[in-house]
This record gives C-alpha cells, structure tokens and sequence, in this order.
C-alpha cells in the first residue's frame, strides 16, 4: 500500500549534524567530567534521544541541578557552532524537491527544540519542503515513545498506515512503529547494523531520498 505522507527524522537523516553533535558533546563531557573518556560510537548510540537522556546514559550523573548546567552548556556550545558545521547529505534537498512536486505531505518528528531544528532547515535552505515540525517540547514522552509519531501524524491529518516514518536512527523507527506507520532506515546512518539490529528490522532501507518515491502516492 502505497503512503500519503512521510514524518522524516532531522538530525543524521536530513542534516548531516553528526560532526557537529559529537563536537558538542565532546566539548561538554571534557569540561564537567574530564575523566570520563568516550568514543565517538557510544555518543553516537544515543542519537535520538532527548539530549538529557543522552547525557545521563554517558555520564550517569542524576543531580537536576548539574544535569541543567550540563544541558546549558551543551547548547551554548552547539549553537555557536551550529550554522557553521551542519552540512547536507547528498541527494536530500533534490529529493525532498521531488516529493514536494509529487504533493506529499512532509512533516518533522525531532527530539531538539522545534526552533533549533527551523534554523537547521534554513541552513540548508530546506524549509520551503516541510509542512510542519513535531519538537522536544510539543511532546510530553519522546522516541522511542510513539507520542512524538502520532503528534506528526495529527499534524499531516494521516492515520499511521498512511505515513512513512524515514529515520537514521532506531529510536526513530521504533517510535514511528509503535504509532503505525511503515519504517524506512536511511542508507547513510551512523549506527553500526548491530546495534540497529537489537531494536528493530525496518521495513525498508533507501540509498538516496529519491527512493522515497517509490513508495509514496503523488497527489500532483
């Protein structure tokens, strides 16, 4: 059954942020926990969480008072960084120009701030492509929860059989399984297939955005 629409993951599957965000927690983990040495995978394996969630996991620190300061600090740091390092992935912007033209409804399900992810989009000049954006903060539980799903799907007006949910990362697909919808892993993730493997199978996995075509319903 061909989708009427796509919720599309941000960061790793629109925005090539990866270089940016393991800079950003780099930078954070060297000046609250300097001890702490981590790899680049394990932040990596936290990609689509909420950005306390992330930070707790690696850090395992449970004061509200540090964990605030951490969450600051990382976002100061990323924000002055931010227009400077996100790149686009190849293929994306021509890719979402031709869903655009086949009249597909898009929409954004993201775990960071809704206003932070509309400056990624006009980084990269992407943002005339999107009908809507699902942020941290329109939701109350987060990936891989299927609230953030269902909240892009009141927002495209689509049941959950009617939509693709495109990720890069598993809490992604696993939120937008739990709300229904058909599961696309994107070629170009960062996280290693077995670590993929542990929490879901997706339904398909593309090379290039393109491929979305394939399994969509133009409404042009």
């Amino acid at each position: 059954m061909a989708a009427r629409g796509i919720l599309f993951d941000f960061d790793g599957t629109l925005a090539n942020t990866t270089p940016l965000i393991l800079a950003t927690f780099h930078q954070t983990l060297d000046h609250f926990v300097p001890a702490n040495q981590v790899d680049d995978q394990t932040i990596i394996n936290t990609f689509g969480l909420p950005l306390r969630d992330g930070l707790a996991g690696i850090t395992g620190c449970t004061d509200p008072e540090e964990m605030d300061r951490m969450v600051a600090y990382y976002r100061q740091y990323n924000t002055a960084w931010h227009d400077a390092m996100i790149q686009p992935f190849p293929g994306v912007k021509e890719g979402l120009a031709a869903l655009r033209r086949a009249g597909v409804p898009m929409a954004i399900v993201t775990s960071k701030f809704k206003a932070s992810c509309l400056r990624g989009l006009r980084c990269l000049g992407l943002e005339d492509c999107i009908d809507g954006i699902i942020g941290c903060q329109e939701c109350s539980a987060h990936k891989p929860d299927p609230e953030p799903m269902e909240k892009g799907l009141e927002l495209l007006g689509l049941a959950g059989e009617d939509c693709l949910c495109v990720g890069d990362s598993p809490y992604d697909l696993v939120s937008g399984h739990k709300a229904g919808c058909q599961t696309v892993k994107v070629g170009w993730t960062s996280f290693r297939q077995e670590f993929f493997d542990r929490f879901i199978q997706p339904d398909h996995v593309i090379r290039s955005l393109g491929d979305l075509l394939s399994f969509v319903e133009p409404s042009n």
